[in-house]
Parts: C-alpha cells; structure tokens; sequence
C-alpha cells in the first residue's frame, strides 16, 4: 500500500494535487477523500497484478479491498456515533475541552 501511494502520487496531475488539497486543507470534501482512497487502493492491487496474478496475489489483493473497505466503513461508523456529540461538548465545557 505504501509503494501504491508514492507511485499514485507521482503520477502527478489529479493524482497528486487531489491528495495535496485534501491535505492542506483546500479540499474540505470527504467524498473526494474517499474516492481517492479507494483509487490508491485499486491501483495498489493493479500493480500487484500487473506482472502475473497468481493465487497468491489475488489473495493479497481481496484482503488490501476488503481492509481499506473497513478502515472506511470503521471511519464512517465513528463519524456518524461521535462527531455530533463533539460541539455540543465543547459549546457546554469550553475551557475544559477547547482551549
């Protein structure tokens, strides 16, 4: 996953200014994150395949969709439980919390 995120970004154009905005801070948009995310995936498991797929490197290849889907899913499910409690603790607690 790491070698699919150096090779995605040095792609350069979308590939790398997408992820940079996201990063900075220009691009406040999750989906844009999602989709990116998933793309590094899926071109991690392209460069896995690209030589000759095997079994075996079909099998690394399920397991790299199948955990960068629960990271989001995990990610999505912690969003939804505790990101609507955050301001109504801060806006109660300010200088405990916030400060």
């Amino acid at each position: 996953m790491r070698q699919a995120c150096f090779d995605y970004l040095s792609l350069g154009g979308t590939c790398s200014s997408g992820p940079v905005a996201l990063l900075s801070g220009l691009n406040p948009r999750p989906l844009s994150l999602v989709a990116h995310f998933f793309v590094v995936a899926i071109f991690g498991v392209g460069r896995l395949m690209f030589p000759f797929p095997s079994p075996k490197r079909m099998w690394i290849g399920a397991r790299l969709i199948t955990v960068c889907r629960c990271i989001m899913l995990w990610n999505l499910v912690f969003i939804l439980l505790f990101k609507p409690t955050i301001p109504d603790f801060c806006i109660s607690f300010p200088s405990l919390i916030c400060t």
